[in-house]
């Protein structure tokens, strides 16, 4: 009696099972065929499927010809796209509604996904622990590339943010201009991640002689005068992307997990002396 018991248990276990893991989404990760080259999308190719079961791989041409046919050869549940060009091809063709984006800039209504936007409820609990004097952290972007979301935040945190956005390029960098006049050195900006060089240039030399901070979701900027750079980390973008394949409905999400690097020459002008803890908190220092 117990053998046929346990037997019958064991049928149920395995009835039960199945249907569950067959369910599982088969998901494809569509990118450009030079994106490997870049070790930024490995790294994200390597979260997502640290986190999706069932995966493959699809290369396609930066043109994104084909994407349809290549696509319909293993008919996913869902694709995660990489690159705003390889984005717009997938959107294109009949798997639109299953496919999330990753590694671009975008807005809710543009896209489901994760943009390369920074979240900047986790800028600015990070930057109360590094810049503890800092009273206003202003944020000065181009409304069409946004490289922070401001989302309302009840986090109580030593500083204040102000968002200030140019509808191009030019009112961008005189908005810009026109608050560095104002800044003080208790103050700390974020410049756009798109200034152009000779530009950056010029304000990291008013910012350098009024003492200001200068922050930037640029790393390319550490170097021209940014005091903290602010970045991605890979492997866990490709982790929040891949953790989107299990949730219903169109999800638009932007980076949670940051990384960030410092200026210890910018620092020594500044004459900011960071703590070893608040120090290794760094993944790059340039001296």
């Amino acid at each position: 009696m117990l053998k046929v018991i346990y037997k019958l248990v064991k049928i149920g276990i395995i009835f039960f099972v199945y249907p569950v893991l067959a369910k599982e989404p088969q998901v494809t990760i569509v990118y450009s065929t030079t994106a490997l080259q870049n070790s930024t999308v490995a790294q994200v190719i390597s979260g997502i499927e640290n986190i999706t079961k069932h995966s493959t791989r699809l290369e396609v041409t930066a043109d994104g010809v084909n994407v349809q046919a290549l696509l319909d050869q293993t008919h996913p549940d869902k694709v995660i796209a990489l690159g705003k060009r390889v984005v717009d091809a997938v959107y294109g063709t009949s798997y639109r509604n299953q496919t999330i984006a990753g590694l671009a800039y975008f807005r809710p209504t543009d896209y489901a996904g994760v943009s390369l936007a920074l979240d900047n409820r986790v800028l600015v609990e990070h930057l109360s622990r590094f810049l503890p004097s800092v009273k206003r952290v202003y944020v000065v972007q181009q409304a069409h590339y946004q490289t922070i979301d401001y989302i309302p935040s009840e986090l109580k945190t030593s500083s204040t943010v102000e968002i200030r956005e140019g509808v191009d390029s030019l009112e961008t960098i005189r908005i810009l201009g026109l608050l560095l006049e104002e800044a003080t050195a208790n103050d700390a900006v974020f410049i756009p991640a798109n200034l152009p060089t000779n530009i950056l240039y010029e304000i990291a030399k008013v910012a350098w002689d009024k003492r200001v901070i200068l922050l930037s979701t640029n790393l390319g900027h550490l170097e021209a005068g940014a005091l903290i750079a602010a970045y991605p980390d890979d492997m866990a973008l490709g982790e929040q992307l891949g953790r989107l394949v299990g949730r219903t409905g169109p999800v638009y999400e932007s980076i949670r997990v940051i990384r960030f690097a410092l200026n210890n020459r910018v620092a020594q002008h500044l004459a900011i002396d960071f703590n070893p803890d608040v120090l290794n908190a760094f993944t790059l220092k340039l001296k």
